[in-house]
């Protein structure tokens, strides 16, 4: 499978204004703060890393409209659906950490959900649905929006993982850390925190284990 190239140039993007003093959830690595962009570093992900005209790589930073699809956008990401036994380390979680952010000012958000999809002539099964196989080409869908639409704040699209729930990407330069503020924050040996994956994982069938001896 591949997936269709954005046409160029592209036009015509459906905004979902992201309104000032809306809440966000963000379970980020322990070496990130609560609203550090990523630079381009690490493992690629459906949107990122991902490049301007010029070829340098945008800073970009992943959050959720809501705890649970954090949980599962994250730390549940890469547990196949069909797998025969669904484990993940405790320690997966300790490090990481849940921060709770407020939104600052109104953001603008280009949706890729279907059927604002259709005009460019993709579908949000393929776009959102697609292996991780195919992230880079996936991630040219957040270079073209990035190139072609300049007042983009970033992507918001419905959570493969957790459904009906908002993921997003913002986009580093036009959003800036000092656009989020900081509601509350715990780290991955909260109780609280834990208590919270559990639950989530009971629901998906996933296991919590300590070792995999």
């Amino acid at each position: 499978m591949t997936i269709k190239k954005p046409p160029s140039p592209l036009t015509d993007a459906t905004y979902e204004p992201f309104r000032k003093g809306r809440i966000l959830h963000r379970i980020h690595h322990i070496d990130y703060g609560f609203a550090e962009f990523n630079p381009g570093k690490g493992r690629c992900t459906r949107f990122a890393p991902f490049y301007d005209v010029s070829g340098n790589s945008i800073p970009s930073l992943y959050a959720t409209s809501s705890l649970p699809a954090a949980i599962h956008e994250t730390i549940f990401h890469d547990i196949i659906a069909n797998a025969k036994r669904k484990r993940i380390l405790r320690q997966n979680i300790l490090d990481h950490i849940h921060a709770k952010l407020r939104v600052k000012r109104t953001l603008n958000l280009v949706g890729l959900r279907n059927p604002s999809l259709s005009k460019w002539g993709i579908k949000q099964t393929d776009l959102i649905g697609s292996s991780s196989k195919l992230y880079h080409e996936t991630a040219l869908w957040a270079a073209a929006i990035y190139n072609n639409f300049p007042q983009a704040d970033g992507l918001i699209w419905t959570s493969r993982q957790c459904d009906p729930d908002d993921a997003i990407l913002f986009f580093g330069g036009r959003v800036k850390a000092t656009d989020f503020e900081l509601i509350s924050s715990r780290s991955g040996d909260d109780e609280s925190f834990l208590d919270d994956v559990e639950r989530e994982g009971a629901i998906r069938g996933i296991a919590i284990i300590d070792s995999l001896i």
